[in-house]
């Protein structure tokens, strides 16, 4: 929730934006007041809402490890898991895909399903019938239902951007991940990842294509 209370609003006097989200049954919360500060409050409000999209984030990926454990799928064992067997995601480049594999009468089959073409609903139900039709599942419905968070894919991206140092894009995620979302995420990245110049001209060049005017983001670049 972001409210904004002016004169007489607040039973306390305040007057300025209060930010507050329950994460996994705690309350985040946070006020920006606009008393005795430099910014406008178009910049105030952009803040609040920058923190805002973090902890909404947060409280998505805790819901999500709720969900998995009430329904007793699979734990994350791997940052490509989507939470079914035989189907991960893989990020090449500048596309996101469902990764599905298997083995069916001692004959392998694989095959991509792009998240970028196809839309994240779309390919998932693509990769869930494709898994169906090569392991002979009768229970579809229960695997599609499943579908995984969106946000998954940022620990995908990760992993494969600072740990395997792979040649994986922004652009990648930028039409899957919701820009709010994005935005606070890559705040996290180079606030980890400070002395990273490579992902500093990436994240520029993100900002640049997509007209991106976040006073925070830029000043961390």
């Amino acid at each position: 929730m972001i409210r904004t209370y002016r004169k007489d609003e607040h039973k306390a006097g305040f007057i300025g934006i209060r930010v507050a989200v329950m994460v996994d049954s705690k309350l985040m919360q946070k006020y920006y007041t606009f008393k005795s500060t430099d910014q406008s409050e178009d910049e105030i409000l952009s803040d609040a809402k920058s923190l805002h999209a973090k902890w909404m984030m947060e409280k998505n990926l805790a819901s999500s490890k709720r969900d998995i454990a009430a329904k007793e799928l699979r734990r994350v064992s791997s940052p490509f898991s989507t939470g079914i067997k035989g189907i991960k995601f893989r990020i090449s480049h500048n596309t996101c895909y469902f990764y599905v594999q298997g083995m069916t009468n001692k004959i392998r089959f694989h095959k991509n399903f792009s998240i970028n073409k196809y839309g994240y609903e779309m390919a998932w139900f693509k990769a869930c019938e494709f898994l169906q039709k090569n392991k002979d599942y009768s229970l579809f419905d229960s695997i599609y239902k499943n579908i995984p968070v969106k946000e998954r894919l940022l620990i995908a991206f990760r992993y494969l951007y600072f740990t395997q140092k792979q040649a994986v894009h922004i652009e990648a995620i930028v039409p899957i991940i919701p820009e709010d979302i994005l935005v606070s995420w890559l705040k996290q990245l180079l606030t980890q990842f400070k002395s990273n110049k490579p992902f500093k001209a990436e994240v520029l060049k993100y900002m640049s294509d997509h007209n991106i005017k976040d006073t925070e983001l830029l000043s961390m670049t």
